[in-house]
């Protein structure tokens, strides 16, 4: 790939053209009053890594409640009885 160059003005003014630039020669030389000043390339695409799908039932076997022991049931039914 070949080195081309846009001035401050091109890259201002008409920055599709600037673009078609640097896609054609992978990176362009930005020139201010002739001079070289700065150099513009695509940057590197990273690749998307595909995300697990959610485990649905795991959740909702999370989310119930548990259930009580013996002690906690006979606990709770005791206090429940009360006096009529």
């Amino acid at each position: 790939m070949t080195t081309a160059t846009a001035s401050i003005r091109e890259l201002r003014t008409d920055f599709r053209l600037v673009k078609r630039k640097i896609e054609q020669h992978g990176e362009i030389t930005i020139t201010d009053n002739g001079e070289p000043a700065y150099v513009m390339k695509p940057v590197a695409r990273r690749e998307k890594k595909p995300s697990p799908m959610p485990d649905y039932y795991a959740r909702v076997i999370l989310r119930q409640p548990q259930a009580m022991g013996e002690k906690a049931t006979l606990q709770f039914h005791e206090e429940n009885r009360g006096d009529c």
